[in-house]
């Protein structure tokens, strides 16, 4: 007995001894520092839970009637435990070992298990092993679905792959295995499956080889079902092409009725020409000059529809040749500096007598849409200047406009857009010039792009590689 009671002190279990009212008669020093006895506690009611409490009591109960051990998995103090009853006559002797380190551990494995069943059945994901050394295969479930066959009435010694696969897949799929095992690298693959309606499952196959030691060796392997997303790509695929061929289309009739417009545009503005040189009273001539400046709106609008159609439809080819920049800035200068002297702006040209070996067709159309804006928002001053930055030639034009608020500056080359905050704006533009720039840029392998401050002014600017540009700073 002394031996016992050393024993039973130096226990972590919880032990005491208990009659069938639930009064504690003994208890060893764990039970008597968990359970409070050193401080009067000596009835089960008092130390347990009233639920725990009575499940307690009522084994104890039953243990000691029946003379037989009781098992239970009880609470105390948010702690699962282990208790075992064993009968003494007219009492009982309980053991109480914590599990609770264990229980948390078992729920969380029960919970990660559930996420990955539940994650491989979204994924269409299938997991198995082969253990080498006793020739058994395990399977998740979510294989048993892929493979279209009934977990219960399976043989886990079956070689269903072999059964399923494609003849022609299964020998390619089986030399990979072999490679796995004589390498020890891992490997991934296309097969098809053959289900029992005889329909074909496209799934992505991974394998590689896990060699623990002599007694544990193992390939383990995934197979996804990707027959959905194939099916969705395909459909995307031929949606893609019919809608690249729509628009194919739609720029091309775009692009025929822009030009068959031409014309009788080009028509219009020469009798208002000739009307504007006749002898028209004041309000006659205040009258066609507003026709005037729609006849000229209507005409931007046809050029923009036809060259933003052509640049769609892929018939705008890159022509290179050499020539200054300097040259095209100066034209256009002159053919805006009309508009520019009735509207007080001063034009200022700093570096841009540049050699270049482009398209200078391509080039002036950037520059005339930059030069065309600038003069529309500036408040007196244009800036044209050249320069050599990371190994790129930038041509900028600046003004000191209103400038572009930051968040509206990812949006401007997009098609149509326009900002709200040029109101007096809206009805002279179609939203197309700087969407024009910026494709037209892309056939040049050019980039585009804006600097700006509310209230400072833009910079708005093209880059090009140096290395098909001859940089001269002349």
């Amino acid at each position: 007995m002394k031996y016992d009671a050393i024993l039973n002190d130096i226990s972590e279990d919880i032990l005491f001894i208990t009659d069938i009212e639930g009064n504690i008669i003994h208890g060893n020093r764990t039970a008597q520092n968990i359970l409070g006895l050193n401080k009067g506690l000596l009835k089960i009611a008092k130390i347990f839970a009233d639920d725990q409490s009575n499940l307690l009591l009522y084994h104890i109960d039953e243990s000691i009637h029946r003379q037989q051990e009781e098992n239970i998995t009880i609470m105390l103090f948010s702690r699962y435990y282990q208790a075992k009853i064993y009968p003494l006559a007219k009492q009982a002797a309980i053991s109480m070992r914590d599990e609770t380190a264990t229980k948390r551990l078992s729920q969380r494995l029960s919970e990660m298990m559930q996420r990955l069943t539940f994650a491989s059945q979204i994924a269409k994901i299938g997991y198995w092993e082969l253990d080498l050394k006793n020739r058994k295969i395990s399977w998740s479930s979510e294989m048993f679905r892929i493979f279209d066959i009934n977990e219960k009435e399976t043989s886990t010694k079956k070689n269903i792959i072999r059964e399923r696969m494609h003849k022609e897949d299964w020998l390619r799929y089986k030399a990979t295995l072999k490679q796995i095992l004589k390498t020890g690298h891992p490997a991934e693959g296309i097969i098809r499956i053959i289900k029992s309606d005889n329909s074909t499952l496209y799934c992505r196959y991974k394998a590689e080889y896990l060699n623990y030691d002599y007694y544990n060796r193992k390939i383990v392997g995934i197979f996804q079902d990707l027959t959905e997303f194939l099916q969705i790509q395909h459909t995307l695929e031929a949606a893609k092409e019919a809608a690249e061929e729509l628009n194919q289309e739609k720029s091309y009739l775009l692009a025929q009725a822009s030009h068959d417009l031409q014309q009788p545009v080009s028509a219009m503005s020469l009798f208002i020409d000739n009307l504007l040189k006749a002898d028209l009273s004041g309000r006659q001539q205040i009258l066609v000059g507003k026709i005037q400046d729609s006849a000229q709106s209507l005409h931007q609008l046809l050029n923009n529809l036809l060259d933003i159609s052509k640049l769609e439809a892929n018939v705008v080819k890159v022509k290179k040749h050499k020539f200054n920049l300097e040259d095209i800035i100066k034209k256009i200068a002159s053919e805006t500096s009309l508009i520019m002297r009735d509207k007080k702006i001063k034009l200022h040209i700093v570096n841009c007598n540049q050699k270049m070996d482009t398209d200078s067709f391509l080039i002036e159309r950037i520059l005339r849409n930059y030069i065309s804006n600038a003069v529309k928002y500036t408040k007196n001053k244009i800036l044209i200047g050249c320069l050599k930055y990371k190994k790129k030639i930038r041509i900028l034009v600046l003004d000191n406009g209103k400038g572009i608020a930051l968040d509206e500056q990812k949006q401007i080359f997009e098609p149509y857009y326009q900002s709200a905050k040029h109101q007096a704006n809206r009805k002279q533009g179609t939203g197309l010039g700087l969407t024009i720039v910026k494709k037209t840029a892309e056939l040049l392998g050019a980039e585009v792009g804006v600097l700006s401050k509310e209230n400072k002014g833009s910079c708005f600017y093209l880059e090009l590689p140096i290395k098909n540009q001859k940089y001269s700073s002349k």
